[in-house]
């Protein structure tokens, strides 16, 4: 018998993705998951919003085929996206400047994407540091170099914005930047309007081309708020590539729901459609039509609209109000004022500010499971174990 593959070896484990693996097998009934970024209620479940439901219900009852979607995608989903993102107003301004097209998730739009950026722009690429795991896996795939930028000081506990700009500023012209839209992941800490201002004033002048990761619109302060630096620049003119994903701020994480957006000169839009076209064809060949279906029956009801809008605040104040209680209850037993930093981050991400060791003593000792760095997923936390978990994280020194 032939031997063909005896001289692979094993990858490692997902950084993220690997702790559920090693979370489930976890025997100790008392457990906490703080590790994979998806949102849970405070009995820990990731639900399907009513909405969803709904929608789903009229689906089933109306669809009348499951034929192949064209290349591109659903028409209709991805023009109800985009006003979605930019508003109804802007983007009617700039709709010749832009075109889209549906994807496997926020990641199969940054993969799509980065593969036509390194054949018809460049290989130099920028992500923050620190920035999602993924960012440099999907990226170093599509044969750029992968360098980083200033962002989120670990030590100091705050954003590096100047440090930011000054690097920047000095990048190459057609330099790739990848721009978390919101929320950021893994640190949670935004830039305000007028650094977005800043950026967005850089990339006009340096002439690089940013690249926007939407994973969490709606997490942070609200969808149109948490929307507001792409329409910035948009309305300034920036060309730029976008991940669109709507994992979260929908609930259709098995769906794979998402859109890679694109904003160019109008005279460029033709071109780059075809060519980008070639490569979903070569990819994947069609998208998946269920989660986009559900997205676009949603937003084409006013009273499904209305129910999403409802739905999306109520997990916004459920994480919100778990980052408050997570921090005031670490304040009160350690009785130390250093955590309270924790409060200005937004979104599903908090570091808790503990070492590679710490992050070990805890899954060891305490079955508490997060990222090597310490990031959390506070969504993962409840009223009932927060105590448990904020006493295990003082155990190990935090």
């Amino acid at each position: 018998m032939n031997d063909f593959f005896s001289h692979v070896a094993p990858a490692s484990a997902d950084p993220i993705l690997g702790l559920t693996a090693a979370f489930q097998i976890d025997p100790r009934e008392c457990k906490v998951n703080l590790s994979v970024g998806v949102y849970k209620t405070e009995d820990l479940k990731t639900p399907i919003l009513s909405c969803v439901k709904m929608a789903e219900k009229e689906l089933y009852q109306e669809e009348q085929t499951k034929s192949y979607l064209p290349i591109e995608g659903d028409a209709s989903y991805l023009e109800l996206g985009m006003q979605l993102l930019f508003g109804k107003t802007l983007f009617a301004d700039c709709k010749n400047k832009l075109c889209a097209f549906q994807c496997l998730g926020g990641t199969g739009a940054l993969r799509l994407g980065g593969e036509f950026l390194r054949e018809e722009l460049g290989k130099t690429l920028y992500i923050s540091h620190p920035s999602w795991p993924n960012h440099r896996g999907v990226f170093s795939q599509c044969g750029m170099e992968v360098h980083t930028y200033p962002y989120y000081d670990r030590t100091m506990r705050s954003l590096q914005f100047d440090d930011m700009v000054r690097c920047i500023s000095g990048l190459p012209p057609k330099s790739i930047l990848v721009l978390h839209a919101c929320c950021h992941n893994p640190s949670g800490t935004d830039l305000d309007r007028s650094q977005w201002e800043q950026i967005c004033q850089i990339c006009l002048e340096k002439e690089l081309f940013p690249f926007f990761d939407a994973a969490y619109l709606g997490f942070g302060e609200g969808f149109g708020e948490d929307a507001w630096p792409m329409r910035l620049f948009l309305e300034r003119g920036v060309e730029f590539f976008l991940a669109l994903s709507f994992s979260k701020n929908f609930g259709l994480y098995g769906e794979r729901v998402g859109a890679l957006i694109v904003h160019l000169r109008e005279g460029s839009v033709d071109a780059v459609q075809s060519r980008i076209k070639v490569l979903a064809r070569r990819n994947y060949s069609n998208p998946p039509i269920h989660g986009a279906k559900v997205v676009l029956k949603i937003l084409q009801s006013k009273s499904l609209v209305a129910l999403w809008e409802k739905e999306l605040l109520e997990m916004r104040q459920r994480i919100h109000a778990m980052r408050t209680l997570f921090v005031e209850t670490l304040c009160a037993k350690s009785h130390r004022q250093e955590y309270v930093d924790l409060l200005q981050q937004r979104g599903l991400f908090s570091f808790c500010h503990l070492s590679e060791n710490q992050v070990l003593f805890l899954q060891k000792e305490y079955g508490i499971y997060m990222t090597a760095d310490g990031r959390i997923n506070v969504a993962g936390l409840n009223p009932q174990h927060i105590e448990y978990v904020v006493d295990a994280i003082l155990a190990a020194g935090g």
